[in-house]
Formats: structure tokens, C-alpha cells, sequence
């Protein structure tokens, strides 16, 4: 396995815009894959203090993806970077995968000079909570109910 960032790997916008789209086509922020295409180009133009990590097999095959998105929920200004769209592709889950692209992006935050991080999940509290990410408070978001999480670097 290898992680690097998605702009170092510029043949896998489309794999990872796809990944994406399949797997969250059913909410409003996921349902047209030009919009998460152009998302994806933003988030990692050069100068952004956000990224999107990629983790391939040797042979360059997508596994896993998250990213650092700036205002992903805009309702609140001091909620400005979050982690978010961590996804493993189901024939490579249960590796590891997402722990190791966590903590990759914790360590490129600090690095970018971010104070914390946000998140929300719907099910996936516990693997966060190992990172320190603290629990913030219960809401409902794309009729989901979901727990949003901070983590102060």
C-alpha cells in the first residue's frame, strides 16, 4: 500500500470521484459526479490548505480515500476544516485502510498549521474517539442522524 496525496496521482480524480459517487450517490453533496470532480480539483489545487490522501496497491489500483475539506458544514465560521469523505473501497475494507489515511491527515492539519478538526459520522464514533476526536453534539444532517466530532491538534 501507498498513500500520497490525490494531486501527486492525477489519473485517479476519476477513480476517486466515482468511488465517491457510488458510495453516497443518495445524498445531496454526492449526487452529481461533475460536482464532486470539481470539489476534488479545488481541494487540491496547489496553495489549498486542503487535501485529498489517496491509498493505492503497488499496481496503482485505488483502495481508500479521505480528505481535509474546508466549511464541509457551513453553519458555524469556527468549524473550518473537517474530515471527511474517508472511504475504503469494500474489497480492500478490514486492512486498515482508513486508520492509516486518519492519521496521515492529522499529521498533514498540523502541518498546514490547523488548530482542530471536525467530523460527523453516523456510525463509525469509536474509530474516531481512538484518534482523540471528542464528541460535539447530536444533529441531523441529510436526514441521518449523526454525531459531530471535533479534534484540537
Amino acid at each position: 500500500m501507498h498513500i500520497s496525496p490525490l494531486a501527486q496521482q492525477p489519473q485517479l480524480f476519476d477513480a476517486v470521484t466515482q468511488m465517491l459517487h457510488r458510495e453516497w450517490s443518495d445524498l445531496p453533496n454526492w449526487r452529481d459526479a461533475s460536482v464532486i470532480q470539481q470539489r476534488l480539483q479545488a481541494r487540491n489545487a496547489e496553495q489549498a490548505k486542503t487535501v485529498t490522501l489517496v491509498a493505492t496497491t503497488t499496481a496503482g489500483e485505488l483502495m481508500a480515500t479521505a480528505s481535509i475539506i474546508h466549511y464541509e458544514l457551513g453553519d458555524l465560521s469556527e468549524r473550518e476544516f473537517w474530515l471527511g469523505e474517508v472511504i475504503t473501497a469494500s474489497e480492500h475494507r478490514g486492512k486498515g485502510l482508513a486508520s492509516a489515511l486518519v492519521t496521515q491527515l492529522i499529521a498533514e492539519a498540523r502541518l498546514r498549521g490547523i488548530a482542530a478538526l471536525w467530523l460527523y459520522t453516523p456510525d463509525q464514533q469509536a474509530l474516531y474517539r481512538r484518534f482523540g476526536w471528542q464528541d460535539v453534539e447530536q444533529r441531523e444532517i441529510a436526514n441521518e442522524d449523526v454525531t459531530v466530532m471535533k479534534l484540537v491538534i
